[in-house]
Formats: structure tokens, C-alpha cells, sequence
């Protein structure tokens, strides 16, 4: 049993995580360096999610327009320095909610355990 917060942590953040690096880098103008430092990780890291090497499960938070509209507005937050790190850490569990609210991660929480296929917790 795997339960959310631990697909959560495997799958979720890093996806959000590669979003918001994409963001920096690509809408914000942010190096790699810059954004590892503004995210408090490492540039490799960086670079792996830009390429989609870590949390390379997006496509299932792009499609959602919510939550696409809070990255993109985390990420512009982050390159402004509006946001502080601690902050950083309270919006990433807002997006979890989110996520979860919308059912968004629920095939990837069954795919993890399978004896959740009748599942009805996020509803």
C-alpha cells in the first residue's frame, strides 16, 4: 500500500518541480544556476528536469489549466523574489491539493496500488 503523499513525493513534486524550472528558464530568463538556487537544488538537477530526465511526468499537469496557471504564477513569484523559500515549500502543498481535489493523480495512485482501483478517497 502506497499511500497519496508517497506518490505524491515520487511522481507529483518532481513533475511540478521540472514546470517550474521550465518556466524559469524558458519564460523568465532565469539560468540554469539561477533557478537551482532560487529552488535550493543543484544545476545538474536542473538541467535533468529541463530535459525531462527527473519529473518527466508532466503532461497530466499541463493539461490542467488550474493548475498550470499556479505554476506558471509560483514560477513568476520565484523570479521576482516575491517568494520566499519557506513560502515556496507552503505553495507546493497547495498544488498537491489541488491535484488531488481534481483527481489529477488518481491513475498514477491506483498504477502504484492496484488494490485501489475503487478508490473514491479524493473524491
Amino acid at each position: 500500500m502506497k499511500p497519496y503523499c508517497e506518490v505524491a513525493v515520487q511522481n507529483l513534486l518532481p513533475s511540478v518541480r521540472a514546470l517550474i524550472a521550465k518556466d524559469l528558464i524558458e519564460k523568465h530568463k532565469l539560468t540554469q544556476q539561477s533557478a537551482a538556487e532560487k529552488l535550493g537544488t543543484s544545476q545538474a538537477a536542473i538541467s535533468q528536469y529541463y530535459r525531462a530526465i527527473r519529473g518527466s511526468k508532466t503532461a497530466f499537469l499541463e493539461k490542467d489549466k488550474d493548475v498550470k496557471e499556479a505554476i506558471q504564477r509560483i514560477a513568476g513569484k520565484i523570479a521576482s523574489g516575491e517568494m520566499s523559500y519557506a513560502s515556496t515549500s507552503d505553495e507546493f502543498c497547495e498544488i498537491c491539493k489541488l491535484v488531488r481535489k481534481k483527481k489529477l493523480i488518481c491513475e498514477m495512485h491506483k498504477s502504484a496500488s492496484p488494490k485501489l482501483l475503487d478508490c473514491k478517497k479524493c473524491l
